[in-house]
């Protein structure tokens, strides 16, 4: 609902046009809503793989519509940091100012889906400010690394938050009892630096070590690239096996692995893509569950092995 309410903010004309990379959140995950609900026409490009888009490209496509009477009108721009079908990668700075300008230029916004906004933060070593200084409105989750049992906000300048009350209104969304969740996001924000530079350790931890980490396994049916790991996700390609089947192997306990490692461990991920499976830290995930977890995946990949 942030992300649809920042784009009614901005997008006020009906068939008025957002740019977007092809797999991010808002446009994979949510459900059409901005042609739903607030009639405007989504334009998806392809995404780089450090979860950015090709500013040559961004910009043929803001000046083909700018001024024209037959192009729909190019009025927002969105990102997504982190990216998180990129595995979690951490948007650079130039980059984000680069994108405000060209943005800038053509008369548009820019709407940053800053679900992971302190993931990126601490992923980039600078304070969120310096982040959402480079666009014009910003959606943020206290329920993802932050380790909150709900909430989101979306920030902005004055005029606009304004017509975002009434958008949230409008979309179902006012809540009397916003206190208690307020709260619990107060906490996560607490300890958020701490905890989220945990994930991040841990999530590289179970990459490539130290130790034993899976890069070190050499296993030909799982492989990881420790370079894309910025944050707290890792993306693992799965060859041999369906992801599915990799996820019910490690969700499983047998009497054998508790004889081997020495208790039962339940693994829960889920399939990514049809070759690959995500693995995402939260500070409920201490350095020694991402120890067994990793043993656990030895455990099975040494069963699957010929």
């Amino acid at each position: 609902m942030a992300n649809l309410i920042s784009v009614m903010g901005h997008c006020r004309r009906r068939g008025s046009q957002l740019l977007l990379g092809q797999e991010c959140h808002l446009q994979v995950y949510e459900q059409g809503g901005v042609a739903q609900l607030a009639g405007v026409l989504a334009h998806p490009l392809p995404d780089m793989p450090h979860g950015t888009l090709d500013l040559a490209e961004l910009q043929r496509v803001l000046a083909r519509g700018h001024r024209s009477p037959y192009h729909p009108v190019c009025e927002l721009v969105c990102l997504e940091n982190t990216h998180c079908s990129s595995g979690g990668r951490a948007l650079p700075i130039d980059y984000l100012r680069q994108v405000h300008l060209l943005a800038r230029t053509y008369g548009a916004h820019v709407h940053l889906d800053g679900a992971r906004l302190m993931n990126a933060a601490v992923a980039l070593r600078v304070p969120p400010t310096r982040i959402v200084e480079h666009c014009d409105s910003v959606s943020f989750c206290f329920s993802k690394g932050l380790g909150a049992p709900g909430g989101a906000l979306v920030g902005g300048p004055k005029e606009f938050i304004e017509e975002a009350w009434r958008f949230r209104k409008a979309l179902g969304g006012g809540m009397r009892q916003s206190g208690v969740l307020a709260a619990a996001a107060l906490v996560g924000l607490a300890g958020a630096e701490a905890a989220l530079l945990q994930d991040h350790g841990n999530a590289q931890r179970f990459a490539k070590g130290p130790g034993l980490g899976l890069q070190e396994l050499a296993s030909p049916i799982c492989s990881v690239d420790p370079a894309t790991v910025e944050t707290n996700m890792v993306l693992v390609r799965v060859n041999g096996l369906s992801p599915m089947e990799l996820c019910q192997r490690l969700q499983a306990v047998s009497t054998e692995e508790v004889a081997q490692i020495g208790c039962g461990v339940r693994v829960l991920l889920f399939p990514w893509t049809e070759r690959s499976v995500r693995a995402v830290w939260h500070r409920d995930i201490s350095t020694q569950d991402t120890d067994l977890a990793l043993r656990k995946w030895e455990f099975v990949l040494r069963q699957l092995e010929p």
